[in-house]
Formats: structure tokens, C-alpha cells, sequence
């Protein structure tokens, strides 16, 4: 009996201890949880403030601009010049970004035909604008019949067809100019900020207060309250889920798109035997900051390779301005160390966010093998199984007005360049050990660059093992290989520095242009260029008082009319020389380059290179198949 009298305390005592506890640790939670309501209403009530403001601020801006434009608009409309009052739409739309699209509708005929037309931006940026017919019963719609009875109005919020936003739409009658209403003009404003939604969250946790003291004293209602609290966290975690694989679509697709960005089909240049081309990229995530590019202008080969600091989405981003902004400046620069410090520049400048590019830049002359390259803090390239030497200088994007060394080497024919990004230097094991340049000469091996970067990929893959790749990892491989195309005609002339043997020039380039059956207008334009070419060397290349001579070779295959104009005067690129504006007047433009202009004019491609003291211009034309068999 007394055991069972003691049992039953005890059992009290712990029924005790265990309520007060659950009170105890009730009472805590509710004094943070109040604590932190009041906190986020506090934030709430000024988030509601601001958009009080921006609101009114929005409201005036898109009446101002409705109201501007409404003359015309009832002008065109009157008129029912469709045409005109669809360009007066659009034109609204790309000057006010705060309207997302604008309906115009006429008003019911007696036929009870109804007819209108809504023209809407298709992107955030409105970059794109899009029109068509009204397919709904508009009269049915607020802003439409309010509209007919009321000199203007402001709908209740609504969620947009065209747009998946909350949006309120201003609307106001058009009339003629007798005063009669002839249709109904709606202007579609999207809304960031809902204060009424503010205000129904404000109070609906202001009400939860008192329940939440009532449930402190209740258990079961605090039971339910826990049980409650733990569906709406399920709720929660739920669309928390749905969110996280929404973003995760969207950047599958941003990384299909930064891989669609890349050259990807190799070998990129079947019918340029002079090169062969392989490379790989390997982000972190999803989406990366490394990128590779090349392109083939005047018989060079323009390369790079580039490493954005930090990772993901904003790295991707900074490397597609890299990647577009190099593709530029290779279409009209040639030397590498300016195309790097032009793209400095442009990243220093307003570079709130202090993200760098690492990068290298590297410009091939075909023809003689010579590289002309520029690196900003990148890795060093391999040239066979050997470093490239680089100077270091600073990456892309510290300072604005730096300027970049350059540097220049000869590449043996046969010869790989291998370049890459830190991604594969610092990959590492297991024991936290780095493949480094040591575990690229290892694995650097003579082949194709498909070889190459396949065989690196896989050492790389089989030294980090089962750890995570930590960075994103490019590889490029170029192999120069300096293979001509088969030529089936080939002339020389060598000149002494005398205007006088222009003629020579004259007979040679109608022998080779016959030959290759260009008409005779064809003919005409290939020998002003030559002779502007040549006559420029025999006038400044030489020092005055200086003997010197020009050599011409001429040679051709099914494809292109080559002339190389070769001398050993004063290094000089016309290639270098700023296009002249021929708009202007002749006593407005600068004194010279009319003769650079009609080379670059009459031909397709132009290349100079300074090699063993000597000056090599390269023009070519190409065998277009309706100038043969023409005289």
C-alpha cells in the first residue's frame, strides 16, 4: 500500500515537473517567437511605407505619359490608322519601362462586332514587343466598361494573362473630335509591392497573439498548436523543395546556354589545314566563370583562354562579356597585349564588385609560325611539353589603364600549345595533394588535341579520385601544323625601289590574273591594290639615299589569289592603320591612308608579319566561280 501510495507521488511529481517544464519551455518559445513577430512587423510596416511611395510616384509617371500621348492616339484612332497608332504603342512601351503593355480596343459596334488589339513586352527587359488581336470579351472587363462612363481610372490589382505578376491597369476613354467615345485605352502597370497584402499579414499576426496566450494555459490546444505549426513547416519545406528545383531547371538551362556560347564543333576549320583545334570545359556548378575562344582573320589565329574569379551565376555572367568582348576586338586588332588592355578598360571601369579575369592572349601567323601573345595573371601555356615564359602582369579588371606587355615566339611546325585554367593545376587527391604543372608535362603527350584533352581529362579524373571537383577546369589545345593547300601556280618578281618598274608590276599581276580567270574589273581592282602596296614601299620603306628592293610572289590554288610582297626597309603594318572616314570631305580627312583603304577595299584579307628583318604583307583574293572564263 504505502509502495503504491509512493509510486503514485512519484508519478504526480513527474506529471508535475513534466508540465512545468512543457510551461517553462512554452513560455520561452513565446517570448521569442514575440520577439521576433515584432521585429519582422517593424520591417514590414516600413516595407509597406516605401511602397506607399514608390506607388504614388509610379501612378504619376503613367498617367503623364497616357495622358501626353492621348491626342495622337485619339488622332490615329479617329482616322482608324491602325498602322500609325500600332507604331505609337510600341513607341510608348520602349520609352516607359514602367508600363508593360497598353490594349486598345474600340468600342461595341452596332453589329456587335468587337474587335481591339493589345501589344505587350515579352521579355523583363522589353527588348522584345509583342501585338496581337484582343481574343476575349473585353467589355466584360473593368478598366474596359468603367472606362466608358468615367474620364479615367485605376483598376483593383489583378493577376495578368500575358505576364505572371500582380498588375493594376489605367485606363480612360478615347474620343473623337465631335466628343464621342470610340474606343477604350488600357494601360497595363505590373506591381512589385502590394500593400493591402502588407496590411492582411500585418493583422493577421497581430490576431494570433491572444490565441497564442490562451494556449499557453491549455495543453491540448497547445498540442494542437505544435501539430499545426508542424503542417504549415511541411507546407513550407515543400515549396521551399518546389522553389530549389525551379532554380535548379533554370540554371540547366543557363549551363546549356554557356555551353552553346563556346565553340564546341571540332576540328572548328576542316578547310584550314595550317591547324587543328580540341578543347574541354568542366564547371564547379552549374554554371561557371572559365571560357575559351578563337577565330581565324588574315591568315592568324586568334586565341584565349579565361578564368573569372569567384564562381556560379555571377561569374558566368562577367565571362560572357569577356568571351563576347574579345570576339570583337579580334575582328579588327592584331596585337594581343592591346586587345587585353582595351578589355581591361572596360572591366575596370565600374567594376563595383571587384571581379578579375585571369587570361591569356594569343595571336598565330599562320604563314611563318610566329606567336604574338599577352597574359594577364593566367597560367602559363605549354608549348610542346615545356611552359610557355610569360610575364605575369595583373588580371583583367584591377586597375583601369594598365598596360600589358607583349611577348613573341616562334612555333615549330607539328608543334602543340596546350593552355588551361587553375581548375586542373589544383585539382586535388585525396590527401589534399595538387595535380599541378608537374601532372600536365607527365600526361602531355605528342597526338592530336583531341588526344591531348582526352587524355588529360582522364588523368585528371583518375588522380582527384572520389573527391568533388572544386573549380571549374578548361583545356584548349591548338596544334600548328603549317600544311599549305596544294598550289597550282606560283610567279616571283623582285623590283628595285623605282616607281618607274611599276609596269613590271602591272604585266605580272594581268599574267597571274588571267591564269585564275578573273574578269577584267576583277583584274583592274587586284592591280590598284598591288601598286598601291608596292609603290608604298618604294617610296618610304628605305632610308633616303638607301638601295633597296621589293619582292612579289604570286601564287594561287582552286580557292585564293595570293600575293606576298616582301622587303627589308623600315618595319611598318598597315594593318594597324584606323580605317579613314571617305564620307568626309577630302580637305576634312587626314593627310594618307587612301592607299590602305583601297587594298583593304579591293581585297579579301590582309596580313602583315615582321620576320628575320623583314617586312611580309600578305593579300589575298578569292577565286569567285562567276569571274572565270571572263576577260
Amino acid at each position: 500500500m504505502q509502495t503504491t501510495r509512493q509510486t503514485k507521488i512519484r508519478s504526480i511529481v513527474v506529471l508535475i515537473v513534466a508540465a512545468l517544464l512543457l510551461e517553462l519551455t512554452t513560455a520561452v518559445q513565446f517570448f521569442s517567437t514575440r520577439q521576433g513577430f515584432s521585429s519582422q512587423l517593424s520591417k514590414m510596416a516600413q516595407h509597406d511605407l516605401d511602397a506607399t511611395k514608390h506607388t504614388a510616384l509610379l501612378k504619376e509617371e503613367v498617367e503623364t505619359t497616357i495622358s501626353n500621348a492621348l491626342p495622337e492616339i485619339e488622332r490615329l484612332g479617329e482616322k482608324e490608322n491602325i498602322d500609325s497608332l500600332r507604331l505609337l504603342i510600341r513607341e510608348i512601351l520602349h520609352k516607359q519601362p514602367k508600363i508593360e503593355g497598353i490594349e486598345y480596343c474600340h468600342v461595341v459596334r452596332d453589329d456587335g462586332v468587337r474587335d481591339g488589339l493589345y501589344i505587350f513586352k515579352k521579355d523583363e527587359a522589353g527588348n522584345e514587343i509583342v501585338e496581337q488581336a484582343i481574343d476575349f470579351d473585353y467589355t466584360q472587363r473593368q478598366w474596359y466598361y468603367e472606362a466608358l462612363v468615367s474620364d479615367s481610372l485605376w483598376t483593383e490589382p489583378y493577376m495578368g494573362n500575358y505576364a505572371t505578376m500582380f498588375m493594376c491597369t489605367y485606363s480612360l476613354p478615347v474620343h473623337n473630335s465631335r466628343g464621342e467615345i470610340i474606343g477604350v485605352l488600357g494601360a497595363d502597370v505590373p506591381l512589385s509591392e502590394l500593400s493591402a497584402l502588407a496590411t492582411e499579414i500585418y493583422d493577421s499576426q497581430h490576431r494570433t497573439l491572444i490565441p497564442i496566450i490562451i494556449l499557453h494555459v491549455l495543453g491540448l490546444i497547445f498540442l494542437a498548436f505544435i501539430i499545426q505549426r508542424s503542417v504549415n513547416s511541411i507546407n513550407r519545406l515543400q515549396k521551399v523543395k518546389a522553389e530549389k528545383e525551379r532554380i535548379a531547371g533554370e540554371l540547366n538551362i543557363a549551363r546549356g546556354i554557356q555551353k552553346a556560347m563556346l565553340p564546341k564543333v571540332f576540328p572548328p576549320y576542316p578547310n584550314c589545314p595550317d591547324i587543328d583545334i580540341n578543347a574541354s570545359l568542366s564547371p564547379a556548378r552549374e554554371v561557371g566563370g572559365d571560357f575559351y575562344e578563337f577565330s581565324v582573320r588574315d591568315e592568324k589565329l586568334f586565341f584565349c583562354i579565361g578564368d573569372v574569379s569567384g564562381k556560379g551565376v555571377p561569374a558566368a555572367l562577367v565571362m560572357a562579356v569577356a568571351r563576347s568582348e574579345f570576339r570583337m576586338l579580334s575582328t579588327r586588332e592584331s596585337s594581343p597585349d592591346r586587345i587585353i588592355s582595351i578589355m581591361n578598360d572596360t572591366m575596370a571601369h565600374d567594376n563595383d564588385y571587384n571581379m578579375f579575369i585571369t587570361m591569356f592572349v594569343g595571336v598565330l601567323d599562320l604563314p611563318t609560325g610566329r606567336l604574338h601573345y599577352s597574359n594577364a595573371g593566367h597560367k602559363a601555356p605549354f608549348i610542346g611539353n615545356k611552359p610557355l615564359p610569360i610575364d605575369p602582369n595583373l588580371p583583367i579588371g584591377v586597375f583601369p589603364d594598365h598596360r600589358y606587355s607583349a611577348q613573341e615566339t616562334i612555333i615549330s611546325p607539328d608543334t602543340s600549345i596546350f593552355l588551361y585554367t587553375d581548375g586542373l593545376t589544383e585539382a586535388e587527391d585525396t590527401t589534399h595533394r595538387q595535380f599541378g604543372q608537374e601532372g600536365i608535362a607527365a600526361n602531355l603527350q605528342d597526338g592530336t588535341p583531341q588526344e591531348i584533352v582526352e587524355r588529360m581529362s582522364s588523368a585528371v579524373n583518375a588522380f582527384i579520385g572520389e573527391n568533388e571537383q572544386s573549380d571549374d577546369l578548361t583545356m584548349l589545345a591548338i596544334r600548328y601544323t603549317r600544311k599549305h593547300s596544294h598550289t597550282n601556280m606560283q610567279r616571283s618578281l623582285t623590283l628595285p625601289c623605282d616607281v618607274n618598274q611599276i609596269p613590271h608590276l602591272t604585266q605580272l599581276v594581268d599574267e597571274v590574273c588571267e591564269e585564275v580567270g578573273f574578269s577584267a574589273a576583277t583584274t583592274m581592282q587586284v592591280n590598284l591594290a598591288l601598286e598601291e602596296a608596292v609603290v608604298n614601299v618604294m617610296n618610304y620603306a628605305y632610308p633616303s639615299g638607301m638601295t633597296g628592293k621589293v619582292t612579289i610572289d604570286a601564287m594561287a590554288n582552286s580557292e585564293w589569289l595570293k600575293f606576298v610582297v616582301t622587303d627589308s626597309g623600315r618595319p611598318f603594318d598597315p594593318t594597324t592603320r584606323d580605317e579613314i572616314d571617305v564620307t568626309l570631305p577630302a580637305e576634312e580627312r587626314a593627310i594618307g591612308g587612301l592607299g590602305i583603304h583601297l587594298i583593304r577595299l579591293y581585297m579579301d584579307s590582309i596580313n602583315y608579319e615582321r620576320y628575320e628583318g623583314r617586312n611580309i604583307l600578305t593579300l589575298r583574293k578569292k577565286i569567285v566561280n562567276n569571274d572565270h572564263n571572263h576577260s
